[in-house]
């Protein structure tokens, strides 16, 4: 029954897009031979491995994420509360499939930048941020003046750092906030707010946004002693060949392994010294790990069989005929895309909840399609005009920081945490591809142009929700005064 649930609602989020897809097959940009079949064969199997994979977490990851975070609190020890953010943002980078798909894609454009190397940094941000989000409910530092320096410090760095590893580094950060991380850090920011003295609601959200700082600024670091030049050439774009089902399941698993056996050597290791779970307990998370093991591995086929080489292919054909049809198709994907992914759909209810219905699903939902279907055409504006991500994502991250300091201190971690909710697997997948193949075909540098796509999808949403949060805060204020009128 969870399994057919976990279906149905990963299906409403891919189907979308397999429908717009066959639709352009067929009355507009016809694919080549046996593409789209790949397609729609991926497709299944990336709905049926990430059901699986969200059971698998559900069942097994979540529970004991959340007794991680519970019990570091408990031994009230400041070096282990630290240990576990730092230890559990790296490991948790490691088996995240998001990352293991933009490493992918970062080597087929450009083979001169070290994979390795960005991952561990990238690794080691996440621990880092994870380490000052737990900081934070601990101490009660207010998320505001995080975000502030956080971003100062960054657009600093990033003034200075290499433009080749810049739109690489923003879109690390909404590529580590994926499906494996975003659950499970939430659990662990879940599990160490529940055994504060002083319970908050606005404790329970800010982890994932810090978890998107952490990656940008180490890679950011990394490009200030990067060497400019060794840009990727057309000649050296590589994308899987679509279709090949079979003779990817072999290397997909050995990649499943080696990303889950950090993961289960972490969670054994707290067992042993502080989570003491019983039997049942552990052969829950185990079928939760097979669960997760599963998933990934017919995630990563589909991907590497069907999204990423369609992906591509469309973005050129289109770049190829009119460039200037990029801009409608990339607003198009953008809509599309948040509308059909799942955790935006949760976003949604929790705003509506928290807000007594003040602000309405139907609300939101129109600004965030037209939110992201704008970042979607500033990102193919972006790759036809070679303008640099600075003129984009800059006066948005200035307005979002500014905002945070005049809205309810529940949105602030809400609206930075929505960024990271809405760029799904599907940025990392399709919509980065499809970048990909565009920026190919008006001779740009993908690189530069088309790296950048996934925090475009990310950073719209956090100035949506942003905005309102201040019509709440507008419409508490004006029933406030109505009561005091009313008063005798």
């Amino acid at each position: 029954m969870e399994l057919l649930k976990k279906l149905k609602e990963v299906g409403s989020s891919i189907v979308p897009i397999l429908v717009l897809v066959s639709l352009m097959h067929f009355f507009w940009i016809p694919l080549g031979e046996g593409l789209l079949s790949s397609f729609l064969i991926g497709g299944v199997l990336i709905i049926a491995g990430l059901a699986f994979f969200l059971l698998g977490t559900e069942i097994g990851l979540l529970p004991i994420g959340e007794r991680i975070g519970s019990a570091s609190v408990r031994t009230k020890n400041l070096v282990v509360l630290l240990s576990t953010g730092l230890i559990v943002g790296i490991v948790i980078i490691l088996a995240e499939p998001n990352i293991t798909v933009l490493q992918e894609q970062v080597a087929a454009v450009n083979p001169n930048i070290s994979t390795t190397l960005m991952v561990i940094m990238i690794a080691l941000g996440v621990g880092l941020y994870l380490m000052i989000g737990l900081l934070r409910v601990v101490f009660r530092i207010p998320l505001k003046w995080i975000y502030l320096g956080s971003y100062t410090l960054l657009f600093l760095l990033a003034a200075f750092s290499s433009q080749e590893m810049l739109g690489i580094a923003f879109d690390s950060g909404g590529a580590a906030t994926g499906p494996l991380a975003v659950p499970f850090i939430m659990a662990i920011g879940l599990g160490v707010a529940r055994v504060q003295k002083k319970q908050e609601e606005s404790d329970n959200f800010g982890y994932v946004s810090l978890a998107l700082i952490g990656p940008t600024l180490a890679l950011v670091v990394l490009g200030l002693f990067s060497k400019e030049g060794g840009s990727s050439l057309l000649t050296t774009v590589h994308i899987p060949v679509a279709g090949n089902f079979l003779s990817l399941v072999e290397g997909s698993v050995s990649q499943v392994v080696r990303s889950l056996i950090p993961l289960v050597l972490l969670c054994i290791v707290y067992q042993v010294f502080l989570l003491k779970m019983t039997i049942g307990q552990l052969v829950r998370v185990g079928v939760g790990f097979i669960y997760v093991f599963l998933g990934l591995t017919l995630f990563f086929v589909g991907v590497n069989g069907g999204f990423i080489p369609v992906g591509y292919q469309i973005g050129y054909v289109i770049g190829t005929l009119d460039s200037r049809l990029l801009l409608a198709a990339g607003m198009v994907i953008g809509s599309i895309t948040v509308l059909s992914e799942p955790s935006v759909w949760v976003l949604i209810d929790q705003v509506q909840t928290i807000t007594q219905g003040h602000i309405r699903k139907s609300i939101m939902l129109i600004a965030l399609a037209i939110g992201v279907g704008l970042s979607g055409f500033l990102a193919m504006l972006r790759v036809i005009t070679g303008l640099s991500i600075w003129y984009f994502v800059l006066p948005v991250y200035v307005i979002a920081v500014l905002l945070s300091f005049r809205i309810p201190t529940l949105f602030v971690g809400l609206s930075f945490d929505s960024g990271s909710v809405s760029s799904g697997p599907m940025a990392s997948t399709f919509i980065l591809s499809f970048a990909i193949g565009a920026s190919v075909a008006v001779g740009g540098n993908p690189t530069t142009d088309a790296f950048g796509v996934i925090i475009f999808v990310s950073m719209t949403p956090v100035v949506i929700v942003q905005l309102l949060g201040l019509i709440y805060k507008h419409k508490q204020a004006k029933l406030a005064a109505q009561k005091g009128r009313k008063k005798p």
